[in-house]
């Protein structure tokens, strides 16, 4: 029996347009589209992923795969569900044409979205959303779930910035003891490990340790606004995440602890940019950081002369500090612009945001400075280069 005869060709759609008021788009992917839609009845808001599994620009091999790829992301989200760091599926629907699945909301869009806006973030904002992405993958990895595709743009944002992790297409429950050998993912995300597996038909395969170095990248990108491996030729970017060649050199590093650079990867105790995967921190251990701990002091006040006194002294010699420190400083001035105005942060980050406006991305400081590969996410091209190196092009379950 064939799809079409199992199911009524406008049955699952028909259901979906009686319950819900679809409006504008809010994106759009190779083979779906999200809309925002209302539902009829109570006039709440959703986003609906409406699934086109009739496109001219498929195979029926390829097509076959989204059917196979959604039926499972489906059964994954069910599994989750609850989760307060994970998107809800509200609704699903499905005709001989089209897939719609409903979800809630996120009016504030994706982290990708919010961090070209902002370009850095602070340790403290960058704390809070990376303590919750790493709870989300404590929580899937519990479950013996890999999710494969971490990445800014799969993270939303909610109207009081709490996370919610989306898109779980490439989810896969594993079985005990079992690898996997598939390459699929986001290039500039993805672990050495599924690199190598595409490359060596006699790798073992690699495991859900592939999440926490996409978690890696995620966080050394919110924190200096550009991703940890780029480089314009794409076997050289692929070189550089094998070998696991990145660094702290950018501007932006300057202010940051010690403590979060240790987190990220560059001590000699495992972390989360590590290329063997057996050395890779789990969530649990990056939970346990101390980037991530939080110290409650009982506050105890007691009335004491000395420490008055001495409150007192300090901040008489912090003012008078301060003043001589401002007294010495060189003014501002048209020729300290003009000789070198990316050496001061205010204006370094004017720079960035005009740039932007006018281009409509980022634009390249130097070979290890580059905020515009933040939108050069192009797998397709990315596997051609890759397959043109090893002689092995694999794209069918790349978007």
């Amino acid at each position: 029996m064939t799809r079409e005869d199992e199911m009524p060709d406008w049955e699952g759609a028909q259901e979906f347009y009686a319950k819900y008021d679809p409006k504008d788009v809010l994106g759009r992917g190779v083979s779906s589209i999200v809309r925002r839609c209302i539902e009829r009845k109570t006039e709440i808001e959703y986003a609906v992923k409406i699934i086109d599994i009739t496109s001219e620009h498929l195979t029926p091999e390829e097509l076959e795969e989204i059917c196979t790829s959604t039926a499972q992301e489906i059964s994954i989200l069910k599994q989750v569900s609850g989760h307060q760091h994970i998107i809800s599926l509200n609704d699903c629907y499905e005709s001989s044409s089209f897939y719609f699945l409903v979800f809630d909301l996120m009016k504030r869009g994706e982290l990708f979205d919010y961090l070209t806006e902002k370009v850095t973030l602070s340790e403290k904002e960058a704390r809070s959303i990376m303590r919750a992405l790493l709870e989300v993958v404590q929580f899937l990895h519990s479950k013996n779930i890999v999710h494969r595709d971490l990445k800014p743009e799969n993270v939303l944002l909610d109207d009081d910035m709490n996370i919610k992790l989306s898109d779980f297409g490439f989810s896969l429950q594993l079985g005990p003891g079992k690898k996997l050998k598939e390459l699929c993912g986001t290039p500039g995300y993805l672990a050495p490990e599924i690199l190598l597996c595409s490359m060596d038909e006699t790798h073992p395969g690699y495991s859900k340790e592939v999440d926490l170095w996409s978690c890696g990248v995620i966080m050394y990108t919110l924190l200096s606004g550009s991703p940890p491996f780029w480089h314009r030729k794409q076997m050289l970017m692929l070189r550089m995440i094998m070998d696991g060649n990145y660094n702290f050199d950018s501007p932006e590093w300057q202010d940051r602890s010690e403590t979060v650079k240790d987190l990220v990867g560059i001590s000699e105790i495992s972390h989360l940019l590590v290329v063997k995967p057996e050395n890779r921190f789990t969530a649990d251990q990056a939970l346990a950081h101390p980037f991530f701990q939080q110290y409650v002091v009982e506050e105890v006040r007691h009335f004491s002369p000395f420490r008055k006194f001495k409150t007192i002294i300090w901040t008489v010699l912090a003012s008078v500090r301060i003043y001589y420190k401002y007294r010495r400083a060189k003014p501002l001035t048209k020729q300290v612009l003009i000789r070198d105005p990316y050496a001061i942060k205010g204006i370094r980050k004017v720079i960035d945001g005009c740039a932007f406006k006018v281009y409509g991305h980022w634009v390249k400081k130097g070979l290890q400075q580059n905020r515009a590969a933040l939108f050069e996410n192009s797998p397709k091209a990315f596997l051609f280069s890759l397959g043109n190196e090893c002689g092995y092009v694999s794209e069918q379950r790349m978007e």
